[in-house]
């Protein structure tokens, strides 16, 4: 068996926002107050001031309340709508921050709840399919050898044949996974080309500077020089790349290549889904159930890929009773794809076993949204 699925029943959604209110607020005399508020609508609750969690959460939530102090510590190139900047009564209200970060309105609390409360209680508006839409999956593997970059190109592949999608290499000794899809020879940028650490980099200017496949795969890759390159991929050029690619134009996917490290830790908390793939071997399954300990912590929806190569010493019952996830797809060994890739890159039709662990991935995402 090369690749088997393992479905559970999605709960049907509508396309809207989600339901929640992101409370960012620092200030200790308004931020009781923006909570009281909050959770008079009956709506859950998402309370951070941390820039990390807020930018996760900007554009997910039904709406935003920040005070001057978070505000910031952000920066808004994406939401329109509902972002509402709070101030403590007397005021004046700070108009200036206000439209920096492109709020709705600014109220005074608590003289202002009652018209606040209003704004909040308005129905959830839908997102439009061609809307601004990022959906951010990291792929990561628990050992060295899984497939993971493999999986995550056919990943970004399957969804490039119905969205815009960008295939992130986040691996700093990778190679450039622009050789795994065979992208290689196609001009564009690859990181040491971009700035984003250097500034404002808006997302459909990275686009349109990056190699493409099939008009509608862009590749952000590493690069390789014939002389010394004093570039390093590190965690602030993945995430304020992350950061750049969600304020696109329009739906785009996104999909990073990651491996155990200090910019895994850093881009997990930006992913909408992380996808584990955990050898079916024992020390390596003792491994993940730490390291998804681990990653709970981050409150990111996880789901685990199981790869079977060579002997697997445990089966899907036992891992997933070990890790206390289940097991959406298996992986097995695909024994021409090692010389196809050398060949001409992971082009042409997707092994089948790979397009049946995408389906999966790609099932959990929906059901996830």
């Amino acid at each position: 068996m090369n690749a088997a699925t393992h479905t559970r029943t999605a709960r049907p959604s509508r396309p809207t926002q989600n339901q929640a209110i992101l409370v960012a607020v620092d200030d200790p005399v308004l931020h009781p107050e923006a909570m009281h508020v909050a959770a008079a609508t009956g709506r859950a609750i998402v309370d951070t001031t941390d820039p990390v969690d807020i930018h996760r959460h900007l554009n997910r939530v039904s709406a935003v309340l920040l005070d001057a102090s978070t505000a910031a510590t952000i920066t808004n190139d994406r939401r329109r709508d509902r972002i509402f900047l709070l101030g403590s009564d007397p005021g004046p209200p700070d108009y200036h921050t206000a439209l920096s970060i492109r709020a709705e309105q600014a109220f005074l609390l608590p003289a202002q709840t009652a018209e606040l409360l209003q704004a909040l209680g308005r129905e959830d508006a839908p997102v439009s399919p061609g809307g601004h839409n990022t959906t951010v999956t990291g792929v990561l593997g628990v050992a060295g050898g899984v497939g993971v970059s493999t999986i995550a190109a056919a990943l970004a592949r399957m969804r490039s044949a119905t969205h815009r999608t960008v295939l992130v290499d986040a691996v700093p000794s990778s190679g450039g996974i622009d050789l795994l899809v065979g992208a290689e020879e196609i001009t564009g940028a690859r990181w040491p080309d971009l700035g984003f650490t250097r500034g404002a980099v808006k997302a459909e200017d990275v686009l349109a500077a990056l190699p493409v496949m099939d008009e509608t795969m862009f590749i952000l890759s590493g690069a390789r020089s014939p002389v010394g390159d004093p570039f390093e991929l590190g965690p602030g050029e993945v995430t304020a790349a992350l950061t750049c690619l969600a304020a696109a134009d329009g739906a785009l996917e996104v999909v990073v290549d990651l491996c155990p490290g200090a910019i895994a830790g850093e881009v997990i908390p930006l992913l909408g889904h992380l996808i584990v793939v955990v050898p079916a071997e024992v020390r390596a399954v003792a491994a993940a159930a730490e390291r998804l300990r681990h990653l709970r912590g981050f409150q990111v929806p996880v789901s685990v890929v199981l790869r079977h190569r060579g002997w697997s010493g445990l089966d899907v019952i036992e891992v997933e009773r070990i890790l206390g996830t289940p097991v959406i797809a298996e992986l097995g060994t695909i024994t021409r794809l090692p010389r196809a890739v050398e060949m001409h890159g992971l082009t042409g039709t997707l092994p089948r076993p790979l397009v049946t662990v995408g389906n999966a991935i790609t099932a959990e995402l929906r059901g996830r949204g």
